[in-house]
């Protein structure tokens, strides 16, 4: 099943051109005339296209059909993430896409070591290629990056997880959110939270909780934490 979006108003005529990015997606894909590809509106509607011809610049696609499409769970999860160096915030946006997070936060912390970034485009463009690769029919939001103070003031409720935390089991926290349909969680950066901003958050309302008794890297702590949410509370049965 080969999947791909395009904005609404270019799914409105009989005929979808798809080009640009796209295009170039179904090229790599050797996507052949006479082949069905569905295409999401991310407003909730998917539709099934005919490739009717191929030309250097576009694909020409048929609409056959439109249906109603959801792969959304009914946990909408909010990542708030420390900004991690190199590849490994694409590897975090990537996968916590694929895994149904709803909206990603970057976060400057007080151990970042990135103070700044100019990747927001980059990510978005890979939440898009991950939302692509899943079929999940909607991309996440990925918010431009915040001071982890600014980010408080947002008054979320979720969970906040560091390494000091002992006895507090993510699956016993959850206990406290099977009534709930939104959740954030608070992951640090390379080397965790400091204690004043654990202290800030546990002040504003998060609740702590541990992940076990290894120290996990932050891309394996974000991954870890999403899946356990999605198979308690979420869809991942």
């Amino acid at each position: 099943m080969i999947c791909i979006f395009l904005p609404p108003e270019e799914l409105s005529a009989e005929e979808v051109i798809i080009a640009g990015d796209q295009a170039k997606h179904l090229s790599v894909l050797r996507v052949k005339i006479g082949e069905i590809i569905t295409v999401f509106d991310g407003l909730g509607c998917k539709y099934d296209c005919k490739i009717l011809q191929i030309n250097k610049k576009a694909f020409i696609a048929e609409k056959l059909n439109k249906a109603p499409y959801s792969a959304e769970s009914p946990i909408s999860i909010t990542l708030a993430q420390g900004i991690a160096k190199g590849e490994k915030m694409d590897f975090i946006i990537q996968k916590a896409t694929e895994l149904g997070v709803n909206k990603i936060i970057p976060l400057i912390t007080e151990r970042s070591q990135v103070r700044h970034t100019a990747k927001i485009e980059r990510w978005r463009k890979i939440a898009l290629s991950a939302a692509e690769q899943s079929c999940r029919g909607k991309v996440p939001e990925i918010n431009e990056p915040v001071s982890f103070n600014g980010f408080l003031e947002g008054r979320h409720i979720g969970i906040i997880f560091y390494e000091q935390v002992t006895g507090k089991h993510l699956k016993q926290t959850l206990k406290e959110f099977n009534n709930s349909r939104e959740i954030t969680l608070l992951i640090g950066p390379e080397g965790g939270f400091s204690k004043e901003e654990v202290n800030a958050a546990i002040e504003q309302g998060f609740m702590e909780a541990s992940l076990g008794p290894r120290i996990l890297r932050t891309e394996t702590a974000a991954i870890n934490a999403i899946s356990i949410i999605q198979y308690e509370l979420g869809d991942a049965e």
